[in-house]
């Protein structure tokens, strides 16, 4: 605490307990909280496999792309993977047309 707040009269009086209790209820309250986020952010991030739309998701959400990332596996083990090999399935079908197209 610094000299002014101690001077302004604002010191609290709280013992450690008690604050350490306050603490830990505000902590309950924002998990609460951050729960119905953090499955919007799962459910939106798997609803497209496109390049860059998890990432944009997580930014979207305010949580970082390895968090967002992270509770996908927990929750949906093997979808990253999937959503890899279906962009990359995607990208060799649209190069083979480009090739395609510019043989003909």
């Amino acid at each position: 605490m610094t000299t002014k707040d101690t001077d302004a009269g604002t010191e609290d009086t709280r013992t450690l307990a008690e604050l350490r209790a306050a603490s830990e209820a505000a902590e309950e309250a924002a998990r609460k909280a951050k729960a119905p986020l953090l499955e919007r952010a799962v459910k939106e991030a798997m609803a497209s496999t496109k390049y860059g739309h998890l990432s944009a998701v997580a930014r979207e959400a305010g949580i970082a792309s390895q968090y967002l990332r992270d509770l996908i596996e927990k929750e949906h083990p093997g979808w990253l993977d999937q959503a890899a090999e279906e962009r990359e399935a995607a990208k060799a079908a649209a190069s083979k047309g480009r090739k395609a197209a510019r043989a003909a």
